[in-house]
């Protein structure tokens, strides 16, 4: 057995180890979870504060752009002579007067894609009779022409056909691998009241996700798998209108974002002219494709009428490790730091023991 007199030195020299590792970690680890704690909570809140007020401007920028599109359908439905020509299409017996009437569509279609840039096509579904319609796009005609036929079946059709005459902003729409809106409106024949059809302007989506997503867009060579933070639109029945992830398009928010509570509200309104209101904005932490993530939300509303039915909500979606890189980085130091001082009081703790034992030890 060791001699009582190394017991006790040994016994002191943990001792003094273990002293000395407590009384420089023990600081160290606390300032740093204090800092990193405090750290989050006012990135959280300034973060929240600064996108909020991003997409304040952001839904300002949108609805500037979106009140384009629907005075443009407005002037159309105010036009005299345009709405002549739809009464004389859906009246034409022959081929000429069809011809006639479908020209003079066509004209004011044209006039109206070259003062904007932005409108990727026009339709007018004429009702009764198909035939009579009359389409003109940039690209995919065909499969336009496909889409007037069957457009029926579409959801876009019901809500328009509910609206009564309002406009109604359309779900994503899929054309080969693009997808596009519409905003449309029925046309009504001003003296029976009788339908004339459905008039209709296409947008393509990535006009709108350049719009909310201005601060991606503008960098050059960049991928999806390095957007940290993005936008996107849904509208009042959860679908996604518009993000960069032409994937997740049409599909269910709720597929991505697992916490959708803080939402349900927002899709209970039935009227935007209060879009400005506090119940229509707000932020919450959940998980997105199972990453957590700040989500700032707020009501999209129109300065023309888009109603609340059909109305579109812009989601800002920021995953919390993006936002606490720098402070995790500032976590990691902090702990690099703390094992330093470990190293240095462990051997400072040997190296008083050491003297200790010295001093302890009978000269021979």
């Amino acid at each position: 057995m060791k001699p009582q007199k190394e017991q006790n030195n040994g016994l002191i020299r943990k001792r003094l180890i273990f002293s000395f590792m407590m009384l420089s970690l023990t600081p160290i680890f606390m300032i740093g979870f204090l800092s990193y704690y405090y750290c989050q909570t006012a990135i959280t809140r300034k973060i929240t504060r600064y996108s909020q007020a991003e997409l304040m401007q952001t839904v300002a920028n949108v609805q500037t752009k979106l009140a384009e599109f629907e005075n443009t359908l407005v002037r159309l439905f105010i036009n005299t002579e345009f709405n002549s020509a739809l009464t004389a299409l859906g009246a034409a017996n022959g081929e000429t007067q069809f011809v006639a009437a479908k020209k003079g569509i066509e004209a004011q279609f044209k006039e109206y894609m070259i003062s904007n840039q932005d409108i990727f096509g026009f339709m007018f579904m004429c009702e009764p009779n198909l035939d009579h319609s009359v389409l003109i796009t940039k690209d995919y005609y065909d499969e336009f022409t496909e889409l007037v036929r069957d457009f029926k079946e579409q959801n876009a059709y019901r809500n328009i056909m509910a609206a009564g005459g309002g406009i109604v902003w359309s779900s994503a729409l899929k054309i080969n691998r693009s997808h596009f809106v519409l905003l449309g409106r029925q046309i009504k024949e001003t003296s029976t009241g009788d339908s004339l059809g459905i008039l209709g302007i296409i947008l393509d989506e990535e006009r709108i996700d350049q719009l909310i997503n201005l601060n991606i867009y503008t960098r050059l060579y960049i991928s999806l798998a390095e957007i940290g933070s993005y936008s996107l639109v849904i509208n009042n029945d959860g679908e996604i209108v518009s993000t960069p992830f032409k994937e997740d398009i049409g599909k269910d928010f709720s597929k991505i974002i697992k916490e959708t509570k803080p939402l349900d509200e927002i899709f209970s309104l039935v009227s935007n002219r209060d879009y400005g209101s506090e119940v229509n904005q707000g932020s919450f932490i959940t998980e997105v494709y199972e990453r957590p993530t700040l989500v700032t939300f707020k009501t999209i509303g129109s300065k023309v009428g888009i109603g609340g039915k059909s109305g579109w909500h812009l989601l800002s979606l920021a995953p919390t490790s993006f936002l606490y890189a720098d402070v995790k980085r500032l976590a990691y130091a902090t702990l690099g730091l703390g094992l330093i001082f470990a190293v240095v009081s462990v051997g400072i703790s040997f190296y008083l023991t050491s003297l200790l034992d010295k001093k302890q030890t009978p000269l021979t």
